[in-house]
């Protein structure tokens, strides 16, 4: 909840920063900001994980709990871009990879029948984070000011985080661990397969997160509806999530996230190309929500039961990490399309780029399900 509920409510601040705080700054240049919370905390999930299944995993949740709050605290003092990169953007990362650590794999090693149904229900948590950390932030804003929201959230992740870190409970103790990366999954085309399907799909996931509310900016809403159209996108995700998992359980993981991922194209580029209004824009973010962020929470069920004999966060931090560069490449790169091609004034370049690397991502899904197949 509170990991993912950052990176899913950034956008009422990257709204902010945009449009009213840093109005002359690039969209590439401020885009930095929230993809380094991404890349940092994926790609250092590869030690992260290593760590949680070596020392357990409440030593790994204590530390990104320290480091969480901190990394509000110093963000809610910066004045400048720069500072904001290496606090909010950077620092949080960090502490957050020591937070996916434990809570990514939780789920999916407790539940064998219905681990796509738990874990979609563990995962559905995140958007709960961003449903009401989406409302909270933009709320403290109006009154307060963005300084203020980042102390708050500060103090709620260190109180809320540091107790839910006493509940983790895991099935199999921690093992002596000789290495870090575990090399030998490197051999199998399984691992690589799911490590380009998460790179990919994270290049174009993000691109309506964070540009959503100056979508509706643009067509004459407020701060408020911007902040609107994200609480509706975290409630959707609750419910698809929860959704996929149950339906993964029944088809097959693979399945499902090969259509969930064709289904997120064919929503996203008519609705938010042709949107001239709300409505579009609300319609958008409920569908997106049902379904865009399913592969988020399909692709740990795949690698827990692809991957089973192997210690399980260290291979999942080790997909992560190829989670956490898409998703910085993603960022900076829809970044520079807005302000180069799009002109600050509108969106269509940017949600082809995004688009085209959901539907890739559908592909290398299918290539994947096929290998699958074939291999059983």
């Amino acid at each position: 909840m509170f990991i993912f509920g950052a990176s899913n409510s950034y956008g009422v601040f990257s709204t902010y920063y945009l449009n009213v705080k840093f109005p002359e700054t690039s969209a590439t240049t401020l885009s930095w900001i929230g993809s380094l919370i991404t890349t940092s905390m994926f790609c250092l999930n590869v030690f992260t994980g290593a760590l949680a299944d070596k020392k357990g995993y409440r030593f790994s949740a204590f530390i990104g709990t320290v480091i969480c709050t901190l990394a509000y605290m110093l963000a809610s003092f910066s004045t400048k871009v720069w500072q904001l990169m290496l606090t909010q953007g950077v620092l949080f990362g960090i502490g957050a990879s020591f937070l996916l650590a434990p809570t990514n794999s939780l789920a999916a090693l407790w539940f064998d029948k219905h681990r796509g149904l738990a874990t979609g229900i563990s995962f559905s948590g995140s958007s709960i984070g961003g449903l009401w950390f989406t409302v909270l932030t933009q709320a403290i804003m109006d009154r307060l000011g963005p300084e203020w929201a980042l102390r708050v959230l500060g103090i709620l992740t260190f109180f809320v985080t540091g107790l839910m870190n006493l509940l983790y409970f895991q099935r199999v103790p921690p093992k002596p661990r000789k290495r870090i990366i575990e090399y030998q999954v490197g051999r199998r085309l399984t691992f690589w397969l799911i490590a380009l399907e998460l790179f990919t799909a994270y290049i174009g996931y993000w691109a309506l997160v964070f540009y959503i509310g100056t979508t509706a900016r643009q067509l004459g809403g407020s701060l408020q509806d911007g902040s609107n159209l994200l609480v509706v996108l975290n409630a959707c995700n609750v419910v698809g999530r929860i959704l996929t998992g149950f339906i993964a359980d029944r088809i097959g993981a693979i399945n499902t996230l090969v259509l969930s991922l064709v289904l997120t194209v064919a929503i996203e580029m008519p609705l938010w190309m042709t949107a001239k209004s709300m409505a579009p824009l609300y319609i958008l973010c409920a569908l997106y929500g049902l379904i865009g962020s399913s592969f988020i929470s399909l692709n740990p069920v795949i690698v827990a039961i692809h991957f089973k004999n192997s210690p399980l966060s260290s291979i999942m931090g080790m997909t992560n990490m190829f989670s956490g560069l898409g998703g910085f490449a993603g960022s900076l790169s829809q970044g520079a399309i807005f302000d180069k091609y799009d002109h600050r004034s509108q969106f269509t370049n940017t949600i082809i780029f995004s688009s085209m690397f959901i539907l890739f991502a559908a592909i290398v899904s299918l290539v994947l399900c096929t290998h699958v197949k074939r291999k059983s």
